[in-house]
């Protein structure tokens, strides 16, 4: 017997997360695969809005719910502040084991020059967007939007969990394949992986981005702080 066709609010959620979780992959492409320099930083802007924008629109048009700021109600600090320092220690291990495998500072410099990401203050800035503002907008979209979505599509607690993951992973592998080794790509998309099930566990458990941003915050400031060695110095 042949599977039943999806509901419309099922072929919605997968519009949605089709939508939404593609931006992230054209804006990698564009800056690292094209190397567009200027076009690139634009293309970046505007799918940042996209990826912004849109879940909002959707919640509040499509879905017709209200405004949320999904307040940290059930906890969970503790617990997300002691799973980011787990993953801080991993990735620091991880480099201190494997890194001269993984990476290479030298390409990483020839990849990020052409956007002016080698001179140590634009550097700076972008850590602290990437940690305090891009990290915060990454759990709207993939915890709180694209979980949700995934929950719609799939029973259980861990299929969406893993759904939203594989989905957070895409752009990162892609990107990874801009700046390492194959090697480290497959070794760095499945730490990438882990992470982004730990978020979404932490953020389908207490359904609060604040919290999963705590994790995810201090996993970047570890992955960043290596960025720093290898290209500043």
């Amino acid at each position: 017997m042949s599977e039943a066709p999806l509901n419309k609010d099922k072929q919605l959620a997968l519009l949605a997360l089709v939508l939404v979780g593609i931006a992230p992959t054209i804006s990698i492409i564009t800056g690292f695969g094209l190397k567009a320099g200027v076009i690139a930083i634009i293309v970046f802007i505007l799918m940042k809005v996209w990826i912004f924008g849109l879940p909002a629109y959707w919640h509040l048009k499509i879905d017709g719910r209200p405004i949320s700021w999904s307040k940290p109600e059930n906890g969970g600090f503790m617990v997300a502040t002691g799973l980011g320092l787990g993953m801080v220690v991993a990735i620091v291990a991880a480099y201190l084991l494997l890194g001269e495998l993984m990476m290479d500072g030298e390409m990483l410099r020839t990849l990020l020059e052409p956007v002016g990401l080698t001179v140590a203050w634009k550097f700076g800035l972008a850590i602290l967007f990437w940690v305090f503002v891009n990290s915060v907008l990454e759990e709207y979209v993939f915890r709180w939007f694209i979980t949700s979505k995934a929950e719609m599509l799939l029973d259980g607690k861990w299929k969406p969990i893993f759904l939203s993951a594989a989905i957070f992973t895409l752009h990162h592998t892609i990107a990874l394949s801009f700046f390492i080794s194959p090697l480290g790509t497959l070794i760095g998309s499945c730490g990438v992986f882990v992470g982004g099930s730990i978020f979404s566990w932490v953020y389908v458990t207490y359904r609060s981005v604040w919290v999963a941003w705590i994790t995810h915050a201090l996993a970047d400031v570890a992955v960043f702080a290596i960025a720093w060695h290898l290209i500043i110095g």
